[in-house]
């Protein structure tokens, strides 16, 4: 009916484009089938393991935690040379303010692998 109504009146509706409406239309109908079907559960859609996603995070931040890790030691070892060369206060400082930057950095990753770790003994103590 309302296809009917569209067609037919369009044209005299101050320029409205009504195929683009007729569209819009059936747009709307089929994502509403769509969101019927999830509601009575013909389809279920995609099943995420959650359990993987979190051994995956663990293993990207243990991975990150590795190359602060490495960087950090790196620095040490810069502002150890850079203080035996002599050289000036400021150089010695900005090497500094790295290396609190990367200690932040790993602080975060610690507490991130702490909650992802404690996660599965909070939901089993429940």
């Amino acid at each position: 009916m309302i296809n009917e109504l569209i067609r037919r009146y369009g044209k005299y509706m101050g320029g409205i484009n009504y195929e683009k409406v007729l569209n819009d239309l059936m747009s709307e109908e089929d994502r509403l089938r769509e969101i019927e079907r999830r509601l009575i559960g013909m389809e279920t859609g995609l099943q995420i393991n959650y359990e993987v996603m979190r051994e995956l995070e663990r293993r990207q931040l243990a991975l990150k935690y590795i190359e602060l890790k490495s960087q950090e030691s790196g620095l040490l070892e810069l502002i150890k040379e850079l203080k035996l060369r002599g050289y000036t206060k400021a150089e010695v400082t900005k090497a500094m303010r790295k290396l609190r930057k990367i200690r932040r950095q790993i602080r975060i990753i610690k507490q991130e692998l702490k909650l992802i770790n404690g996660e599965p003994q909070m939901q089993q103590k429940t």
